[in-house]
């Protein structure tokens, strides 16, 4: 009965500790920190805080586990105080919401000089925290959703009020901080397929091109054609402009545009030389570009139907092969060859190979990275050339990066490969490195 009792009671003081203080993130919570906020509002008369907020972190959690979540907010809460120590001063408060985990709270102490600075300044505080990161968090949990994740960054204000208890007022400075992060992240989305749309009207987009080699003689037998958005904007990124091209429903519009601009750069290339260009399965049944139609674009462009390539991406599912087929026969009758793309990573590869029965077989890069230290790697690849040459189809693998694994693959018997240890993606049709 006494040892219950303690167990009990050590419980409850646990329990009692976290409102005061989160041990996995080792920051105190908005209880433990209450008189010297309550001590701020007190003296400015109003209070400022700006809030960082991860909403997508309990979908990682559902998904893979709460170890994958504690890690992932850890490694944002260092993140965080990192920027906290070069953003803001020494006496502004860093705490953890005390009943959402996945929301940080910064309460802005007094200025020194002019008392009401936080006043005009406070927008901007909070859009330079977005900046800083906005980046961080997108890489640490895209390869856990693959989706564009953004944190909500909110700010607000809250004047004292006698009428009201300081305890009310900071519990609803925090929550319409939290709103305000809420509506900012619409706004920027919204603000994003404005900014899409108008590279989309006006193609303000380029082409680059990678090449690829025949791993046996180091001969370029054709390019990649990988589009870019506008520089020195979040669209120069490929992965973040299709990804949010995703999100605003205007995948087909910006692949259509990718694909004649691809085009376009390509005239007057070399004859003998071909040209992948990726799409979307969804728009190889675009009206607009097939049949005659294309066939009399190509001869306005000078290109050779036969040396082009579409890359049909495999992380997407195609729900129809019969009419996936249907449309495909409007392009295979002017010459032109289909691959799919990222092989491996997509919806019943083996199944859209027997369908679809491509040209090309391009292996995703996530197969390639370290083949020469993975055996089971080798041996999905090796299975993979084997099938290649029994149905007539060509293996190209994507990702070389370094001469050991440029030796394994070619010790492998692999024609095909493309990869930053040969050139990296140019706007000109360049040589490749040779010496490594």
């Amino acid at each position: 009965m006494v040892d219950q009792k303690r167990e009990g009671s050590k419980v409850q003081v646990s329990i009692h500790e976290g409102f005061y203080f989160d041990r996995v993130l080792k920051l105190p919570t908005v209880i433990r920190e209450y008189e010297k906020v309550e001590a701020i509002l007190n003296d400015l008369l109003y209070m400022a805080c700006i809030t960082v907020q991860i909403e997508q972190l309990s979908r990682i959690e559902y998904l893979y586990g709460s170890n994958s979540y504690t890690h992932l907010l850890s490694t944002i809460t260092s993140i965080l105080k990192t920027t906290k120590d070069r953003e803001f001063r020494g006496q502004d408060i860093f705490v953890v919401d005390l009943y959402d985990a996945d929301t940080f709270v910064i309460f802005l102490s007094a200025p020194r000089e002019d008392r009401t600075r936080l006043v005009y300044h406070l927008e901007d505080i909070a859009e330079r925290i977005r900046l800083r990161l906005e980046s961080e968090v997108f890489n640490l949990l895209y390869p856990y959703l693959k989706e564009y994740c953004r944190p909500n960054i909110g700010y607000a204000l809250e004047i004292k009020n006698p009428m009201v208890s300081n305890m009310r007022l900071i519990r609803q400075l925090v929550r319409n901080a939290k709103k305000m992060g809420e509506f900012m992240a619409a706004k920027q989305d919204y603000t994003a397929r404005y900014a899409l749309q108008r590279i989309i009207i006006e193609q303000d987009l380029h082409t680059v091109f990678q090449p690829i080699v025949e791993l046996s003689s180091l001969e370029i037998i054709g390019y990649e054609a990988l589009s870019r958005g506008p520089s020195n904007t979040v669209f120069t990124s490929p992965t973040l402009m299709f990804l949010l091209a995703a999100e605003s429903g205007l995948s087909f519009e910006l692949d259509r545009v990718c694909r004649r601009k691809a085009l376009e750069r390509a005239r007057n290339m070399e004859t003998n030389k071909k040209i992948f260009i990726n799409t979307l399965h969804m728009t190889i049944h675009d009206p607009e570009f097939r049949g005659a139609y294309l066939k009399e674009l190509l001869d306005d462009l000078k290109l050779k139907p036969e040396n082009v390539v579409f890359e049909i991406s495999e992380k997407l599912a195609i729900d129809n092969y019969d009419l996936f087929r249907g449309a495909m026969k409007d392009y295979t009758d002017v010459g032109i060859v289909h691959a799919g793309d990222d092989m491996g990573t997509g919806y019943s590869d083996l199944e859209r190979i027997m369908e679809l029965n491509p040209g090309y077989m391009k292996v995703d890069i996530s197969f390639i990275q370290g083949i020469d230290k993975s055996f089971m790697k080798q041996e999905i690849v090796r299975a993979m050339v084997n099938l290649s040459l029994n149905i007539g189809s060509k293996v190209i693998v994507e990702g070389i990066e370094t001469k050991a694994e440029y030796e394994t693959l070619k010790r492998m018997g692999v024609p095909y490969g493309q990869g930053f240890l040969f050139a990296k993606p140019s706007r000109t049709l360049g040589p490749i490195r040779t010496s490594f």
